[in-house]
């Protein structure tokens, strides 16, 4: 198991490569990453996103099967779970805004308590039914934090479609009542979740998200972005909305 290590050091076990470090000094330093699985050889790359004293288990993938696989896995726990019509799924969306005027999504990642997928749409031979259907599920409730171009994006060259993917925005207010519209997510996130410092990096939301292989800190982000939306859905109850 890794260990927390100051930023740009790593420590390595065995075959495997295992390392955990800090994103960013504007992070909170008690959010980390550590690299499970990385291989040239894996149809995909596997992580653990170290959110305070949550773990969170990231797949990061381009091939349709281990999308099929982790959507089946998701629906089989909701099920097993009795959640219908009451599952939460965290939903975001990257895109390279310096091609051209309208940049199509590069990413989709979803985030299901402490599972979270980011799949690497413009390297995927083909998007998996299973998961245009679950995006699709009437009973499934989908939460973004400022995703007002999310949708539009994964239609444009991937034809996906959401159902009522809602902008938590519009819904959480702060302890006094005042809207939170306007706020960004470190705001959004400290006042609905409690904690301070969860801060999204202009410069990585504005990095190379068609690259074959993610930074550990555009995993890290993008996890963080989803998981926190997740969070902050099914603790207001969002399939109410």
């Amino acid at each position: 198991m890794g260990v927390k290590t100051p930023f740009h050091s790593y420590t390595f076990h065995f075959r495997s490569a295992i390392f955990k470090k800090k994103l960013r000094r504007d992070m909170n330093p008690e959010i980390t990453i550590t690299v499970e699985d990385e291989s040239d050889t894996s149809p995909s790359r596997s992580y653990t996103v170290h959110f305070f004293d949550t773990h969170i288990f990231v797949t990061v993938t381009k091939t349709p099967s281990v999308v099929r696989k982790w959507v089946a896995t998701t629906v089989y726990l909701r099920n097993r779970r009795r959640l219908f019509g009451q599952l939460v799924i965290g939903v975001a969306v990257q895109w390279n805004p310096y091609r051209g005027n309208d940049p199509p999504a590069h990413t989709l990642q979803l985030c299901v308590g402490c599972r979270c997928l980011i799949f690497q749409l413009s390297h995927a031979t083909t998007v998996p039914l299973i998961l245009r259907r679950f995006l699709l599920d009437e009973t499934n409730t989908f939460v973004g934090i400022w995703n007002g171009s999310d949708q539009k994006k994964l239609e444009m060259e991937h034809g996906l479609d959401i159902h009522r993917l809602l902008d938590l925005r519009r819904y959480v207010e702060t302890d006094e009542g005042d809207s939170l519209l306007t706020a960004s997510v470190e705001a959004i996130v400290s006042e609905c979740l409690g904690f301070e410092g969860v801060y999204l990096d202009q410069a990585i939301s504005m990095s190379r998200w068609d690259a074959h292989h993610l930074s550990w800190e555009q995993v890290l982000q993008a996890t963080v972005k989803a998981y926190v939306a997740f969070e902050i859905g099914k603790n207001q109850g969002a399939w109410r909305y």
